[in-house]
């Protein structure tokens, strides 16, 4: 309890509070989508942009947001038009922006110790400006779900009757890229460029395991996505570990949790249901 009197460490419960609520809102339409890998591929593509921010002297969140909508739009643009599969134009995305992250930082020299912090994410770093900055994308964020909602909401499940039915889809998806490119940037302070996609999905996946509904699921996600930040930044804390990693495993380690529940739940009630037919 006595690490609340820090104001560094309040500064990171209210940026793990705001990224663990934002990621998940969106990833629950990104595993509708059966896109959940865009999440990932964007986080890697970020790598260039940090890297050009720090080369020019330039703050690297701001490049970082730049080359992050560019690359979605990108990826949008390539799956629409140039019939891709989303998978493998999705892996071929990130591979390149990770290869030229890597070179460009190959070309720098002393930026080692600013780049872990992206790579890992560095929660406990947050200033007062990145507080206001991750404030802002996640208000902006949330707005844009809430504001979208029907309608992507009818694109993750059918983008094809979304189209028939008279949906503008593709004004749709380029708003949905930039709200996944928000996330990606929200995320990688978190946890950093290597594990953003994990802080995406993982809530999402526990919130399936224990809702039916997809209304219920966003917010479970939301709630689990804050529960898991704040839970990871105190066991790190307490275990001198770093934060994003220890943020992930003990998501995962909730989603194991969950489903094993799950299954006991359902191995039980099928029992449950065998006895009762047996007995009528």
């Amino acid at each position: 309890m006595e690490i609340w009197q820090y104001g560094f460490f309040l500064r990171a419960m209210a940026a793990g509070v705001l990224c663990g609520v934002t990621c998940p809102l969106v990833g629950v339409f990104l595993v509708a989508r059966r896109f959940s890998f865009l999440a990932d591929a964007l986080a890697h593509i970020s790598l260039t942009g940090v890297a050009l921010g720090l080369i020019l002297g330039v703050a690297p969140g701001v490049t970082t947001l730049a080359v992050v909508v560019a690359a979605a739009f990108a990826v949008e643009w390539l799956r629409q038009r140039q019939r891709f599969f989303a998978d493998s134009l999705l892996a071929v995305a990130m591979a390149g922006g990770l290869a030229l992250g890597v070179i460009l930082v190959s070309k720098s020299r002393g930026f080692g110790a600013d780049l872990t912090g992206y790579l890992f994410g560095s929660l406990l770093t947050v200033r007062p400006e990145d507080l206001y900055l991750i404030a802002g994308l996640a208000a902006l964020t949330v707005a844009a779900v809430i504001l979208l909602y029907k309608g992507l909401f009818a694109v993750a499940f059918d983008e094809e009757y979304a189209r028939a039915a008279g949906l503008s889809v593709t004004v749709i998806n380029a708003a949905f890229m930039v709200v996944a490119a928000l996330t990606v940037a929200i995320a990688i302070r978190a946890v950093g460029v290597l594990l953003a996609g994990a802080l995406v999905v993982i809530p999402v996946l526990v919130a399936a395991g224990v809702n039916r509904s997809f209304g219920g699921a966003l917010w479970t996600a939301a709630a689990t996505g804050a529960v898991l930040v704040l839970g990871g930044l105190h066991l790190s804390y307490l275990l001198d570990l770093p934060t994003g990693p220890t943020v992930v495993l003990l998501g995962i380690g909730v989603l194991i949790g969950v489903t094993l529940c799950r299954r006991i739940v359902l191995r039980y009630r099928g029992k449950v249901v065998e006895a009762q037919d047996f007995g009528g």
